[in-house]
């Protein structure tokens, strides 16, 4: 390890008083840092700050992704209730709950920790309450064909319009890509980069005017993907292409850093969450302001 400027020691030698403040601010950065990974999930689609989404305590960050990218990281589930929800959650917004008719896809990539058919759900923007509306993903497993996208109509509590598929694919403890699309009037599915071939039932669809945008269960916390993990989660106003999805699933192979997300937010997503735990900004620049008026004070 290289030694540090003689004048640095120096500095911080003779006057044990800014040793102390420096240290005390290198532990504020540290835990401001530390509890802002742990509580946010930055949103580098074009929505920016105002779709980031916010984890509960029970969210474990830093997990292995499903990327070749090195320190790929994704966010693991450890189920919970409504009393003590584990997920994140984005804030309603317009954007992210086009009108009926407009098209949309909804992107992640998805690592199951049991086989089970009840429900649970990776990914959600859905109202519960009659009438429904809006639309949500559910693990059914390999008995029940993989995943499931079900649109709501905006009449009743009944499903409007879905599809399931994947279940060939459907493995536990291993990565799944999975990709849904509203065309407008049908929905579609693609799973590990092809087209699941299933055939979409139902019709109707009404966009959410309230939804809570979630990820590991519904956003009060019920159908909580129990222990399972979710990374990579991207929603386009429009319908991705088959080539497009095709080349989103082979770019995760990839070694070179941002091979993949170049491709997501190139494709225009407007939300997108990476999971990625990196240091608030406003914290890095306090650290350096700090430090720096210091040394500044010491050379005078």
């Amino acid at each position: 390890m290289a030694e540090s400027s003689p004048s640095i020691q120096k500095t911080f030698m003779n006057h044990p008083a800014q040793t102390a403040a420096a240290a005390a601010l290198i532990g504020a950065f540290v835990a401001a840092t530390s509890a802002f990974s742990a509580t946010t999930s930055l949103n580098t689609g074009s929505l920016g700050a105002a779709a980031n989404g916010t984890n509960t305590d029970g969210v474990t960050l830093g997990l292995a992704g499903p990327l070749a990218t090195p320190l790929d990281t994704a966010a693991g589930y450890g189920g919970g209730a409504p009393a003590t929800p584990v997920n994140t959650t984005v804030p309603f917004n317009a954007a992210l709950n086009p009108s009926s008719g407009a098209p949309f896809s909804i992107e992640f990539w998805v690592n199951p920790a049991r086989d089970v058919n009840d429900g649970w759900a990776p990914v959600f923007n859905r109202i519960s309450d009659n009438p429904r509306s809006g639309w949500t993903f559910f693990q059914r497993g390999t008995g029940a064909g993989g995943w499931n996208f079900a649109l709501y109509s905006g009449v009743g509590t009944s499903v409007g319009a879905q599809i399931t598929g994947g279940g060939a694919a459907f493995a536990v403890g291993e990565w799944t890509h999975v990709v849904g699309i509203w065309d407008g009037t049908t929905p579609s599915l693609f799973i590990n980069g092809v087209d699941s071939g299933s055939t979409a039932s139902g019709s109707g669809y009404a966009a959410s005017t309230t939804a809570t945008f979630s990820v590991g269960s519904y956003a009060n916390g019920d159908n909580s993907f129990e222990g399972g993990l979710v990374d990579e989660t991207a929603f386009y106003d429009r319908v991705l292409t088959s080539t497009e999805i095709a080349e989103h699933f082979a770019a995760a192979a990839s070694t070179t850093p941002g091979d993949y997300s170049s491709l997501v937010i190139g494709d225009g997503a407007l939300l997108y969450l990476q999971n990625a735990q990196v240091p608030e900004p406003g914290s890095v620049a306090l650290l350096g302001l700090g430090l720096a008026a210091m040394l500044r004070r010491q050379r005078r």
